[in-house]
């Protein structure tokens, strides 16, 4: 309910007259009505667009946390490596140096799959959002006689579609 409070809050209201003179006498006494919409604002005003970002702060936080320990794994490996080069045999060596590779490659592919999940959860989320706002605003739409309701934008308005 909160949502569309928050969405009829930021719908601008504003009467036009009709844009082409050429047409007749009735369709120049016509006005079009449109209204804006700012997804955006409505996003971070409400609750569950809250909740959304909660959830995706949380998962980026435990996300994160993981890579550093892996990185810190890592680095202490490769101190331990370096220190230790001139005392292991050519075998024990290179052994430690291909461990090490792979424990480099595993973090890369780590962080890029963590990456790559957290684009996927942020777009899905804000996909939900945005489509149920696009809906309640359809409805206000409608309750309220516009004809045109354009979404705000860094750009300015553009057509909902």
């Amino acid at each position: 309910m909160r949502i569309l409070r928050t969405l009829g809050a930021a719908v601008a209201l504003a009467a036009l007259p009709a844009l082409v003179p050429d047409l007749s006498p009735v369709a120049h006494a016509a006005e079009l009505k449109v209204a804006t919409v700012d997804f955006q604002r409505a996003l971070n005003e409400v609750t569950e667009g809250e909740a959304v970002r909660n959830k995706l702060e949380g998962m980026y936080a435990q996300k994160k946390k993981a890579i550093q320990q892996m990185e810190n794994e890592l680095t202490k490996r490769q101190q331990e490596l370096q220190s230790q080069a001139m005392v292991l045999s050519k075998e024990a060596l290179a052994t430690k140096q291909q461990e090490l590779q792979q424990m480099a490659m595993t973090y890369q592919q780590t962080f890029q799959e963590s990456d790559q999940e957290m684009q996927m959860a942020y777009g899905q989320a804000m996909e939900g959002l945005i489509t149920k706002m696009r809906t309640i605003s359809e409805e206000i739409s409608k309750e309220r006689g516009y004809q045109l309701v354009l979404e705000v934008t860094e750009g300015g308005p553009a057509p909902l579609s």
